[in-house]
């Protein structure tokens, strides 16, 4: 999100600069890249107190060092740990601060840490604690905050009570040109990647995390027949999450309607969207925008998603018939078998999919509207 909407605002003229973290020193510390400066400190990649250290000293001295060589008009925080070091300097405090709110960061990190009753330790709630000042401290400097949806600025208001006016939305977007309608039908795709023919495919690629409800899709399958006879369904990403869900397939013995993919890789990503008739958003709470949806639909498959965050607000605009009727199985399995039963009403060509993606969030979409929004606010 950061690296596209400031490339498409170093092509409107801005000039841009990133600070951001070197796990490892994977990277090189300084490059330029699509006529962004991107400075990068260096961190381990596991996170620890040596991590939040690492991030504190690199980032003051990365942004000290930047702030008396070039006189910035605005600074952007895209996670608020980063900018816990450079608060505390005074060249950095006489910046007018904007936020990106992509999430509600204590929420995000008790949700992966969930244990198996869904609950967490009371170490992890301290630890939460401490993020949500860290969060509130870092908002409340800043004098706009933006969000990708509609459901995140109500999590501003809720949270931290942020002045309406103070919130402007700003809808994400995709890469158009990465991912594209494929001039090959799916059958042919699905044979190169060695997918079944014949049957209804469903993918979904997400984060292997509680949340994100694969558990739920699984069952779904488990208690449907014609989803067995009929259907196919494509597991993509990693997560602590996965040896459970793979646990739950052979328990329930789907082994052959469910494949596991594993981390999909960047070049292989939107050929695995072209091949799949659905893609599947199964979300069980804290969407913030959904960017595998336009991903999805940018390369001509349209998506069926839960009425979870953010999701309605993009796929109501497209087909409202694409949403699920609620989170658990039930509302799956009835919205799935519905279009299998029904193929001919449910069929969206890969033009009309794009279509609506190239109209409503390119990252020129986004860079404009960013402009609009935040530079009148200086």
């Amino acid at each position: 999100m950061a690296f596209y909407l400031s490339k498409e605002l170093v092509s409107k003229g801005h000039s841009v600069n990133v600070v951001t973290r070197n796990p490892d020193s994977r990277y090189q510390s300084f490059q330029i890249i699509e006529g962004i400066g991107i400075y990068r400190f260096e961190t381990p990649s596991k996170e620890s107190f040596r991590l939040v250290y690492s991030e504190f000293k690199g980032s003051y001295f990365i942004l000290n060092r930047l702030l008396e060589q070039t006189d910035f008009d605005l600074v952007c925080v895209h996670q608020c740990m980063a900018a816990l070091g450079p608060s505390v300097n005074r060249l950095f405090k006489r910046k007018p601060i904007i936020y990106f709110f992509h999430s509600p960061w204590p929420a995000e990190f008790l949700n992966k840490r969930k244990d198996n009753t869904g609950g967490n330790s009371l170490w992890e709630k301290a630890i939460a604690g401490v993020m949500h000042f860290i969060e509130k401290r870092t908002i409340s400097k800043a004098i706009k905050i933006v969000v990708l949806s509609n459901f995140m600025r109500e999590k501003v208001l809720s949270i931290h009570q942020k002045p309406p006016e103070h919130i402007s939305i700003v809808s994400g977007g995709v890469d158009l040109d990465r991912f594209k309608l494929s001039s090959e039908n799916k059958d042919i795709i699905k044979s190169r990647l060695s997918l079944p023919l014949g049957k209804k495919l469903f993918l979904t690629v997400r984060n292997l995390v509680p949340r994100m409800g694969i558990e739920t899709l699984i069952k779904c399958f488990h208690e449907s027949r014609k989803l067995k006879d009929k259907g196919y369904l494509l597991i993509g990403g990693s997560g602590f999450h996965k040896d459970y869900l793979l646990s739950l397939v052979q328990s329930y013995q789907l082994q052959t309607n469910i494949r596991f993919l594993g981390h999909i890789a960047e070049e292989i990503l939107p050929e695995t969207y072209q091949a799949a008739d659905f893609f599947i958003l199964p979300t069980s709470e804290l969407e913030g925008f959904g960017l595998v949806i336009l991903e999805s639909m940018a390369c001509g498959t349209p998506v069926v998603g839960t009425p979870v965050g953010a999701i309605p607000e993009i796929l109501n605009r497209f087909d409202k018939r694409l949403i699920f009727d609620g989170t658990g199985w039930k509302a799956m399995k009835e919205k799935l078998e519905y279009i299998i039963e029904n193929s001919a009403t449910y069929e969206f060509s890969p033009e009309e999919c794009r279509h609506f993606v190239e109209q409503n969030f390119s990252w020129k979409h986004m860079a404009d509207a960013f402009e609009s929004e935040v530079f009148k606010s200086l």
